[in-house]
């Protein structure tokens, strides 16, 4: 099968597609013929390297990939929930050595959700981690209540685009930072405001709000707490290491010092905020944007022009199989 694998950690161009056996499922486990996978920024971090001193991450040669979605041909001995045919999505765990840019993948029945009829495998994939991400912030790490003011950096973005359209769920009022190019995009997703950062600097404005969330990664705490009212949260997605050790500081700082709060932040990633997500989908709650469906072999390209992406990139695997959504008008 092809698989998009990297033999050592290094910038974009080390990755290749290659040929691999088919992996083989055991019990309580699923093989899944994979329509659909989601690139997320945590791809590149794997294949840079930045999170090789964990201990439990499995180094080159290896895989890429984590969001997922498809069919199951396969299952491991034993009973089980899944069945070949079924259409299902999930996200893998980045440690392991087999990401989901491949064929088929195996997967433990634990981390599989049914896709319900109507829902697009694109849109399915696009959930677990980008999603998982803006639900977990504003619902449950720094919950956001209606009425309360919440300003999101990133707002075009993978995380910040869900992030904008939870937030106007939960009866907030919105406020996004964006580029000028994608000011009408983020206005249409529900933001009651909208900033260009090349124009603005929001840190500067003289309103107030409960909840900055820094999706995009552009501020820190000491910068957003003049713009955070007098018990405002500040949650950042960590995008490297400086952010989450400033974030860990301002986070101390801020219980001897005031009321307001830093709020290191830490995916969990798990399948029921995945359900969450997808039931909002099914009912028209929540739209996953894909801004453009590319193959494998791609990859290596859209990581090296990452950045200012309208909402998702889906990489179309075993294309025969699946569906291709296309670009998504908002």
């Amino acid at each position: 099968m092809r698989a998009l694998r990297f033999d050592r950690y290094g910038p974009p161009d080390v990755l290749h597609v290659d040929e691999v056996p088919e992996p083989v499922p055991g019990e309580g486990d699923a093989k899944v013929r994979v329509h659909a996978v989601a690139l997320n920024p945590l791809d590149a971090k794997v294949r840079a390297g930045d999170l090789r001193l964990l201990p439990i991450m499995r180094g080159p040669p290896r895989g890429l990939g984590c969001d997922f979605a498809g069919e199951v041909v396969a299952v491991g001995g034993g009973a089980g929930a899944r069945y070949p045919g079924e259409r299902v999505f999930g996200s893998l765990l980045p440690f392991g050595r087999e990401g989901a840019l491949a064929q088929f993948i195996v997967v433990s029945f634990a981390r599989l959700l049914p896709i319900p009829d109507g829902v697009e495998d694109a849109h399915a994939a696009a959930l677990p981690i980008a999603g998982g991400t803006a639900l977990q912030a504003l619902t449950e790490d720094a919950p956001l209540r209606a009425g309360q003011r919440v300003l999101i950096t990133g707002a075009a973005g993978g995380v910040g685009h869900f992030a904008v359209q939870i937030a106007r769920e939960l009866g907030a009022y919105v406020v996004g930072v964006c580029s000028a190019a994608n000011v009408d995009f983020v206005r249409a997703l529900g933001a009651d405001e909208v900033i260009d950062y090349a124009r603005e600097d929001f840190t500067q404005r003289s309103d107030r709000f409960d909840i900055v969330f820094d999706a995009a990664g552009a501020s820190s705490f000491r910068a957003a707490r003049r713009v955070l009212t007098d018990t405002g949260r500040y949650i950042n997605t960590l995008g490297d290491a400086a952010a989450v050790v400033a974030t860990g500081v301002g986070a101390a700082l801020a219980r001897i010092t005031s009321r307001q709060r830093a709020i290191p932040f830490m995916l969990r990633n798990q399948p029921p905020t995945w359900q969450r997500l997808i039931d909002r989908v099914r009912t028209g709650a929540l739209r996953v944007h894909v801004e453009r469906v590319i193959a494998l072999e791609e990859v290596a390209g859209a990581q090296r022009q990452a950045g200012h992406a309208r909402g998702k990139l889906i990489v179309r695997v075993n294309h025969e199989a699946g569906s291709d959504p296309g670009p998504t008008p908002v």
